[in-house]
């Protein structure tokens, strides 16, 4: 959806906190969006009727600030843009639930991002009975819920918005404990019951960003949850923050495209926590573990989204590279490469033998949509024309398949390039001839190859890594027991096939194999 940020440039209005300010505006900036902070009341209603999605963060309030608020929100309405409220600490004090609850009673928002805590805290905001007075609703609310949904080509009609109640005593017991907390997460997590209520309530989804991110929306009958992303992102302020500025981007161009806020929403939870895992990778691959090394990191990833995957590729991006095997297959062979993403493939090789290109490019096209979806690269094995026709990242060849410098002249720069080595002479040549990363194995027996090469020791290894600029790849036989035996050889990381593909449960051996990668050669 990045090139399509891009084509629209849609205006985004934040009115943020003096905080994460900056570091929100600047990811709207790096997806492609333009950004305006005006928070003044003289003036937000003007700024607003001219922006293409409004972004509320009620952090660091005041009674000018809450003022803004409401009149950007009453404009967003009136216009038909999207809002998305970000309802920062709204547990800390009775002076924020007041406020935050006048303002949930006086405009429509489409969705609401915050973490356990704040929703939480939200939920028991509302009032329990039913009974309440049409009158007391704004209309504004119920009008705007329904022309949202006319933009959207929805049919689906929006219940009415809900009295708030302002008052603590309401507050269950799971809330109460998580008011202590402020504006962070106390990790206690959420009532499923409650948060649907909450959607069905003010007409809108729920985005409760923590580990994994779920998203709730009771008009849709929508329930699930989206993977997290880094556990650097609670080590700086505003990562959640940056979350609801890039909502609002993405509503803004799905609305320009009919493309559902259901559905832009869940794009910006994909590209943002994939971004974010990216971002974790670089810095363990370069040895800058800072705080602000992660959050530029992060930042550079989203202005990388909608570029071509050469110029996105690093040689983390290599840490545990997945190549398909249908011989291995449980399910579909979709919901396998899903599974091994899942659990922390970080790139995907798709590996056919003795079909025809067509059918291989249908195969390659439905794989290809699963690796878009997380963001990552899918390679073609052996065949240039199959990745030229799908659009896959690259390519890689072996000795006996089309030279880099062929694969070069037809691909051109966009796109990667590995090459198979096994030895350093073989290295620099597919070095010279403008590949990208190499393979080099068999590092053990493998059962898929059965012409494999003679192992390669730990010495061959070590020297085409301190001899080569470009990242290496172990492949052959490896899996959990003896990966460790590689530490220390350079690579950039381990290719494997069965150590994947057999696993009775392909994610969660996955998981176990991106941690030890990733301890192995990347820290």
């Amino acid at each position: 959806m990045n090139s399509l940020i891009r084509k629209h440039h849609p205006q985004i209005h934040i009115i943020t906190n003096y905080i994460t300010a900056e570091v929100s505006v600047n990811a709207v900036l790096a997806t492609g969006a333009t950004a305006i902070g005006a928070d003044s009341p003289l003036e937000v209603s003007e700024i607003t009727s001219s922006s293409d999605a409004l972004v509320l963060n009620t952090g660091t309030p005041s009674l000018e600030k809450y003022e803004a608020l409401k009149l950007a929100g009453i404009s967003a309405n009136t216009k038909g843009i999207p809002v998305v409220l970000d309802p920062v600490g709204v547990g800390a004090s009775s002076y924020r639930k007041e406020n935050i609850t006048s303002l949930l009673n006086k405009i429509h928002v489409t969705c609401i991002r915050g973490n356990a805590l704040e929703i939480m805290n939200l939920c028991s905001l509302i009032k329990n009975d039913t009974d309440h007075n049409a009158d007391e609703v704004s209309e504004i609310t119920t009008e705007t819920a329904k022309k949202t949904d006319e933009i959207t080509n929805k049919t689906m009609p929006y219940p009415k918005s809900p009295r708030l109640s302002d008052n603590s005593s309401e507050l269950d017991s799971k809330a109460k404990k998580l008011n202590t907390y402020g504006v962070e997460d106390a990790g206690l997590g959420f009532d499923k019951d409650a948060v649907i209520s909450l959607s069905q309530k003010l007409n809108t989804i729920i985005i409760i960003s923590g580990e994994t991110v779920t998203v709730v929306s009771a008009k849709d009958d929508f329930y699930k949850e989206f993977p997290g992303g880094s556990i650097f992102q609670k080590h700086f302020t505003g990562a959640g923050c940056m979350m609801s500025a890039l909502l609002g981007t993405y509503l803004a161009t799905g609305r320009k495209e009919n493309i559902s806020d259901l559905d832009s929403i869940s794009s910006c939870i994909l590209d943002y926590e994939s971004c974010a895992r990216k971002a974790e990778r670089r810095i363990y691959g370069e040895g800058k573990l800072g705080t602000m090394s992660y959050r530029s990191t992060l930042i550079d990833e989203l202005s990388l989204l909608d570029k071509a995957w050469r110029y996105r590729f690093d040689k983390s991006d290599l840490n545990l590279y997945a190549i398909t095997d249908r011989s291995w297959l449980k399910n579909t062979l979709e919901e396998d490469v899903e599974k091994a993403i899942l659990g922390g493939a970080t790139i995907i090789q798709l590996r056919e033998k003795n079909i025809s290109d067509d059918e291989y490019i249908k195969r390659a096209e439905s794989i290809k949509s699963v690796c878009d979806k997380y963001n990552i690269p899918l390679i073609i094995n052996d065949n240039v024309n199959v990745a030229l026709k799908v659009k896959a990242a690259g390519v890689h060849v072996g000795q006996g398949d089309t030279s880099v410098s062929e694969a070069r002249k037809l691909l051109g720069k966009g796109y990667i390039i590995g090459a198979t080595a096994h030895n350093l002479e073989e290295a620099r040549i597919a070095q010279d001839q403008g590949a990208d990363y190499l393979g080099v194995g068999a590092a053990f027996g493998s059962s898929t190859k059965k012409d494999a090469t003679p192992l390669t020791s730990l010495e061959t290894y070590k020297e085409i890594t301190s001899n080569i600029s470009i990242p290496v790849v172990a492949i052959g036989g490896i899996n959990e027991s003896n990966m460790d035996l590689l530490t220390g050889s350079g690579i950039a990381g381990v290719a494997i096939i069965s150590g994947i593909f057999s696993a009775s449960n392909i994610e969660k051996q996955t998981l176990i194999l991106s941690h030890k990668a990733k301890e192995d050669f990347l820290s």
